[in-house]
């Protein structure tokens, strides 16, 4: 089966309510390699650097330090898993309470093309205008897309949004395609 029909009636083959979420064995072998290396990082600061040591040496922890932190935040603060059904859209996290996103009230789906690149879906609560950026790096993003085009056909989409959309017109090439 092509990528095109794997995507045609997803919701239809695969059901809803459906969770895609990051592998749990890289997240968590991710957060605890970094907690690791922050409490080496402290070790070195506290016990191993002196007044006798060089420049280099008093930097590249501090350095090593930052970068391990950073890569701890962001998998602690981004988007874990995202459960899919026919109201809403839920994004899960580890330590954020999650967003839910109802699918009538979605407005626009569009690529948010600045650092970082993703999908930003716009939706309205509470009668106020609400964005949600879901990074493009997150599993299954066509799949997830091509689910919320299924269940909410009258969705505004950019170029980019249209462009990776299976149209009727790909459904019904492809249904030809599978008949022959």
């Amino acid at each position: 089966m092509n990528r095109v029909q794997d995507l045609i009636n997803i919701n239809e083959r695969k059901g809803l309510p459906r969770t895609y979420r990051f592998n749990p064995l890289i997240r968590w072998f991710t957060i605890l390699l970094a907690l690791a290396v922050i409490v080496y990082s402290i070790w070195v600061i506290l016990y191993k650097i002196s007044s006798d040591s060089s420049t280099f040496y008093k930097i590249v922890p501090f350095i090593i330090l930052f970068l391990a932190f950073n890569t701890l935040l962001k998998n602690l603060l981004s988007v874990n898993s995202i459960r899919l059904s026919k109201q809403n859209i839920q994004f899960r996290y580890l330590v954020k309470p999650a967003v839910s996103i109802l699918l009538d009230s979605i407005i626009k789906i569009s690529l948010h093309d600045s650092r970082p690149k993703g999908i930003k879906f716009h939706y309205k609560e509470d009668d106020q205008d609400k964005n949600f950026l879901l990074i493009l790096a997150f599993p299954r993003i066509l799949e997830i897309v091509n689910s919320i085009a299924e269940l909410c056909p009258d969705i505004e989409y950019d170029e980019f949004i249209k462009n990776i959309i299976i149209t009727d017109i790909e459904k019904k090439v492809a249904q030809k395609q599978k008949v022959e």
